[in-house]
């Protein structure tokens, strides 16, 4: 392989999954060479360059993306930067894998699918959830098959007690860091659309209990991202939708998206990684395991691979690209104002250049 047939990659952060998936990986693609990392500080950078054998560390992200050696950014830094650095990225004619949180809210999505548009040439895609990568074919093949019959509603539960530490403050919690981003609300939201369709319309309460923290120097940080969700409403084929999410959920960390259809009821347990049945009126409480496993994790290899077909001149397909990930987002800013001004909303009046 000659280096003409290297895919040059950089990260503007890399942290959390960047080490957990993305690096482990990528370096596993003989067609993959690590170029530069730019982290938010320099030790980190020379640790992680030493780690996954990057050739160099850099202190800017504006000269990583403007670098003429990088084909492709990988931005793994918090959502308040990934409008910015994707944009620019996009910019500068490089391809780019923007982490999870697509971005703050609906407006600075719309301004990427834009951006992606006017750059066609390049892959612009957003990293999926873990889950949703996982059980995606086995829950449409239970569908499409007729399995659960006539699909009359979906309930999803995500619980934790990730916020009840008044002395703890993750950028999760900080609005001016993750936008609207709620708890893994966003998460459950690009799911259910990939699962089950779109919301058309919903309506949604919040609640912020603890309303101020104290951060690692004992700072205190006033909390304006709920720490508790409920989501009621309807999906654009008509079954109606319920979800509950909380972070302050003590002694009771559930992950499960549950189908309820006519002739059966699908249970999608994400901490236990199962999939169960539900068909025999006589035995409610009984449920046949589903033996499919579902799909491996191949994320970092769809991106590559489009990658190389961009750069040939072929058709190239990832998901969520841009255009996708911007209706989680339409979602989210839904849901930021169905609870702020106590009304249903309906999903139809968020098109391009609103809100």
């Amino acid at each position: 392989m000659t280096r003409d047939d290297k895919i040059r990659v950089a990260f503007i952060g890399a942290g959390g999954i960047c080490e957990q998936r993305h690096l482990p990986n990528l370096v596993t693609f003989p067609e993959v060479e690590l170029i530069t990392i730019c982290n938010r500080s320099l030790e980190s950078s020379r640790r992680v360059a030493e780690k996954w054998r990057f050739r160099r560390t850099s202190e800017d992200w504006q000269q990583v993306v403007a670098d003429s050696e990088v084909d492709a950014v990988f931005i793994g830094t918090w959502p308040y930067m990934h409008r910015e650095m994707s944009m620019a990225a996009l910019a500068a004619g490089k391809h780019v894998f923007c982490q999870a949180r697509m971005c703050m809210d609906s407006r600075e999505a719309m301004q990427l699918v834009a951006a992606a548009a006017s750059h066609p040439k390049l892959v612009s895609m957003v990293c999926p959830p873990p889950h949703r990568v996982r059980w995606e074919r086995p829950v449409k093949q239970l569908l499409s098959k007729g399995l659960l019959g006539e699909l009359r509603s979906v309930v999803a539960l995500s619980t934790s007690a990730a916020n009840c530490d008044v002395n703890s403050v993750t950028w999760r919690e900080r609005v001016e860091l993750s936008g609207l981003n709620i708890l893994q609300v966003g998460i459950f939201a690009e799911t259910l659309n990939s699962w089950c369709g779109e919301y058309a319309s919903l309506a949604a309460t919040s609640r912020i209990v603890i309303p101020e923290k104290r951060d690692a120097q004992g700072q205190r940080i006033e909390i304006q991202i709920p720490q508790i969700v409920s989501i009621v409403g309807r999906l654009k084929n008509g079954t109606h939708a319920a979800e509950y999410h909380s972070g302050l959920a003590v002694g009771y960390e559930r992950s499960q998206i549950v189908l309820f259809g006519s002739n059966s009821t699908c249970t999608v347990d994400l901490l236990a990684q199962q999939m169960w049945l539900h068909k025999d009126l006589g035995k409610p409480d009984h449920g046949e395991l589903i033996k499919d496993a579902g799909d491996e994790w191949r994320v970092e290899r769809q991106f590559i691979d489009a990658v190389l077909a961009a750069q040939r001149g072929e058709r190239w397909h990832v998901s969520p690209d841009f255009v996708e990930a911007s209706h989680y987002m339409r979602k989210l800013q839904a849901i930021q104002d169905s609870a702020a001004q106590t009304r249903t909303v309906q999903l139809t009046d968020y098109s391009a250049g609103q809100n």
